[in-house]
């Protein structure tokens, strides 16, 4: 027997007993829910709620002042930046939820309340519940994937998150040193061992604080099962082989590397993200370029997700941390507006190619009757509440003991968006 073998055995006979189960990952069946967070409020009449102008009123949107009204099969939208190329092509995939209020004009408490269904802090994310319920569970390493939007857990399970979507390599493959050298594979089982020994002799030590003990148990999860990245790791591209860079960022890369993971088996939900949307000064100018790189990133992530044969499982969900005001300001921007709205869209589903809520001509929200999700006058005013129930419950998360400890909004009417 080797030397570093005879090291490593003895190294193992001297673990101390680890009260915990470290089970492999489960197999995962159900659908993969990726989030597209546009970060800094988009403007929506510019989008997916279209407004032109009226005689006698202030100028609402730019474009209405040549260009009318245009829609894709039952959804209207508004002809701006490359926008015909996503409704056009995507509104049989498509539900557009419009005329949410999102109950604030401040960003922190917006993303809080557009992600989570509620303005105080303290809720998860979707993203976050999803991947935490009892039916979809992984046991992985890698569940939930973020990119540094909101990915706030409740430590229900460990996001992790990407800043630097070039790094993910050195993530799932540990023994690639600086400048790509791979350590040599015994050696590297041997710094693993004596990592475990380490890692459990300090999550059994009894007099580790709550909060020590949990980040002492995530570090010794990833030591222990680092390996079931390696689906991953296996079909990651190259850099050269990564989707481009879009005009203000690379929101696509991120898709990418979300789907990826997806088709590896160790992700269930992934957040992504493409800020610059705070346009208080030249409004249009500031939001043609990153509509734009959401409506090619969108058109990527379908026609790729086709090409990893996971498109009939994928569910996109996409928002901001609410709308902009309906008229320009003096520096022809547009400041904070609490009225906004969700696109929600799936392959082959019964409640796409169409459009939910309304807003007046002035982005005012129009009530909706609960029963039939038609457009009332003295109808119930949509939230962010009511789309997060309406999907906890679509997604199959509803009754989960982990999520009913998230309720949200109780007395408010049920709203269904997906019959």
């Amino acid at each position: 027997m080797k030397r570093r073998s005879l090291f490593k055995a003895a190294l193992l006979s001297n673990l101390p007993i680890l009260h915990a189960n470290f089970a492999e990952a489960a197999v995962f069946s159900g659908k993969y829910l990726l989030s597209i967070q546009a970060d800094g409020a988009w403007d929506v009449t510019l989008y997916c709620d279209p407004k032109e102008n009226v005689p006698g009123e202030e100028k609402i949107t730019n474009w209405s002042d040549n260009e009318a009204t245009q829609q894709a099969g039952n959804i209207p939208y508004a002809p701006f930046a490359n926008n015909a190329s996503l409704f056009e092509k995507h509104y049989q995939r498509m539900l557009v939820i419009n005329g949410v209020d999102f109950q604030t004009n401040a960003h922190g408490i917006g993303v809080t309340n557009a992600w989570s269904g509620r303005t105080a802090a303290g809720y998860p994310s979707l993203g976050a519940l999803y991947a935490a319920s009892e039916n979809y569970y992984l046991n992985s390493p890698m569940p939930y994937l973020s990119f540094g939007g909101y990915s706030y857990a409740a430590n229900l399970v460990n996001p992790t998150i990407l800043q630097n979507p070039g790094g993910l390599k050195e993530l799932l493959v540990p023994q690639i040193k600086w400048g790509g050298n791979k350590i040599d594979d015994d050696d590297f089982e041997l710094v693993q061992t004596m990592l475990i020994k380490d890692g459990i002799n300090k999550v059994n030590d009894t007099t580790t604080l709550g909060g020590n003990y949990e980040r002492r148990k995530a570090y010794l999860d990833s030591v222990q099962n680092f390996h079931k990245l390696s689906p991953l790791a296996d079909i990651l591209p190259e850099n050269d082989d990564l989707a481009p860079q879009g005009r203000s960022g690379n929101l696509m890369v991120q898709a990418q590397l979300a789907l990826l993971s997806f088709k590896s088996g160790i992700t269930v939900s992934a957040d992504i993200i493409q800020g610059g949307f705070d346009t208080h000064d030249n409004n249009d100018n500031g939001q043609e370029p990153i509509l734009s790189d959401i409506n090619d990133t969108v058109d990527f992530i379908w026609e790729y997700a086709e090409e990893l044969g996971i498109a009939d499982r994928l569910i996109v969900f996409i928002s901001s941390d609410f709308g902009r005001t309906p008229y320009y300001n003096a520096a022809n921007g547009k400041d904070h507006w609490p009225i906004s709205s969700y696109i929600i869209m799936e392959n082959s589903a019964g409640y796409t190619n169409q459009v939910i809520g309304s807003t007046d001509e002035g982005q005012n929200a129009i009530g909706v009757d609960p029963g039939t999700n038609a457009a009332k006058a003295n109808g119930t005013k949509l939230v962010t509440a009511d789309v997060h129930k309406a999907m906890r419950s679509y997604l199959g998360i509803v009754d989960d003991p982990i999520v009913q400890k998230f309720a949200l909004n109780p007395s408010q009417e049920e709203f269904d968006f997906f019959t």
